[in-house]
């Protein structure tokens, strides 16, 4: 029996693993999520992102992020951008935000609603999208405000009140008000997600994710006591497939190392590294600010998600041993593709990676 299948009931799995299946991605996720909350306590800490500059956002519960999900998931449905245009096709969300929690509420909100999504490399890319608006960092607003769209950005920071943009504070507070009384029920749809990673041209489907989610949470053996480390960009397949949905269908906690506001250019790779390991080091403090309420033991990080920068960084100093006492397992990306465990497992100071992608 796989991780999966002993976290979804009999129905659901059929809904989902039939090859018959008729019912949206959509369906899947809020499975996932109601599935969660109701397995754990509902205000455990679920989200975990100690880079974050706002002591009260160290960690959402499980409750909180299927909340916010759902008020997301909302107001992209009333800004309309599940209506299709005159090209018969939806219109996509532009997003360009650095790995944070609002990043993957947002990216799940998409699933539940069937929102296409669009990311790019660069700034120029990200500027010429034809979107009905952006989600990005204050920072970037007055840019993401000049796009083609029907929207003003969404934005996620520090922003003047006078600024013409959404603050995510109060559109997640607007559209907030999830009730388990088959309100998920009503607000998934019928159509299937989309993300464009860094492509215009091609898209990587909903179910394509989940596929690789469980994979992942096969291939890792993860389970509910384990708190996976996404450490590759969640504007990824590897980061929100393997990933995060693979944490989130085996219903493990999940780590967020990156900055909310940071660049998601390839020119950033240098700092995944030392996210990583300030992530794994959080794991030894004494106590953890946020509204979840835990104790250390709940963020110390028992898996991986990387790639081989990571990997040869943490190789680098012998001594960074003792930040992965407490890792089992892990994923790295080695090489173009989405086939799992076609290499023998790297090798992480001791820790054992499966591999992802064809080495080349």
């Amino acid at each position: 029996m796989t991780i999966t299948r002993r976290l979804l009931s009999t129905a659901s799995r059929k809904l989902y693993f039939s090859s018959t299946r008729k019912d949206p991605t959509a369906t899947l996720i809020a499975h996932i999520l109601r599935e969660n909350v109701h397995s754990n306590e509902p205000n455990a800490p679920f989200l975990f992102s100690p880079d974050s500059s706002d002591a009260r956002k160290a960690a959402l519960s499980f409750s909180d992020f299927r909340d916010q999900s759902y008020a997301f998931a909302k107001a992209l449905k009333d800004l309309d951008y599940t209506n299709k245009d005159t090209n018969e096709e939806n219109r996509p969300l532009a997003i360009r935000l650095g790995d944070s929690p609002e990043l993957l509420v947002a990216l799940t909100g998409a699933l539940l609603a069937g929102v296409k999504v669009q990311s790019s490399k660069t700034s120029p890319e990200f500027l010429e999208a034809k979107s009905f608006g952006s989600l990005v960092h204050s920072g970037f607003a007055d840019k993401a405000g000049k796009m083609i769209g029907n929207h003003e950005p969404i934005a996620v920071g520090p922003a003047g009140l006078k600024e013409k943009v959404v603050h995510w504070d109060v559109l997640i507070n607007a559209y907030n008000g999830y009730k388990d009384d088959g309100d998920d029920a009503s607000m998934t749809s019928e159509n299937e997600a989309l993300f464009y990673f860094n492509s215009t041209e091609k898209g990587d489907g909903a179910e394509t994710l989940f596929r690789y989610g469980e994979q992942a949470a096969n291939a890792m053996e993860l389970g509910r006591e384990d708190v996976v480390m996404v450490g590759v960009p969640l504007l990824h397949a590897m980061g929100f497939g393997f990933g995060a949905l693979g944490a989130m269908m085996a219903g493990a906690k999940i780590m967020v190392p990156g900055k909310c506001d940071g660049i998601v250019d390839d020119s950033v790779k240098i700092d995944r590294a030392d996210n990583a390991k300030r992530a794994l080091s959080s794991g030894s403090s004494s106590s953890i600010s946020g509204n979840g309420g835990g104790n250390s033991n709940d963020e110390m990080v028992t898996a991986m998600v990387s790639d081989m920068h990571i990997v040869r960084a943490l190789r680098e100093e012998d001594g960074n041993r003792a930040l992965l006492k407490n890792v089992r397992t892990g994923l790295v990306k080695v090489g173009g593709g989405a086939n799992v465990g076609e290499h023998a497992p790297v090798d992480m100071l001791g820790v054992p990676m499966v591999t992802v992608g064809r080495m080349k």
